[in-house]
């Protein structure tokens, strides 16, 4: 599985459609609105790398309303129970 954060920034007033644009795209995961350089992050979630290429540019980035956006992929998850598990010496 591919995690990948995209985020975008909005021509002024237009994050809420934007964001609710993007919500219906196939292998975005969850969107947020957001403070900051960016309006909006969106998490993608795909089976394959290759997917990125018409997801991300194709899909997300043909949402009238997007000014620019940066994608960041992920290496790794840790999660709250990978972490619980690690220092889990099985003593209780």
């Amino acid at each position: 599985m591919i995690t990948a954060f995209v985020h975008i920034q909005t021509e002024p007033s237009a994050a809420s459609t934007v964001a609710n644009r993007i919500a219906s795209i196939d292998g975005v995961a969850e969107v947020y609105s957001v403070t900051g350089e960016w309006d909006i992050i969106a998490i993608v979630r795909l089976a394959e790398y290759d997917q990125l290429a018409t997801t991300v540019p194709d899909q997300i980035g043909a949402v009238e309303g997007i000014v620019r956006t940066s994608t960041v992929l992920a290496f790794r998850s840790f999660t709250r129970e990978d972490m619980d598990a690690t220092w889990d010496i099985g003593l209780s």
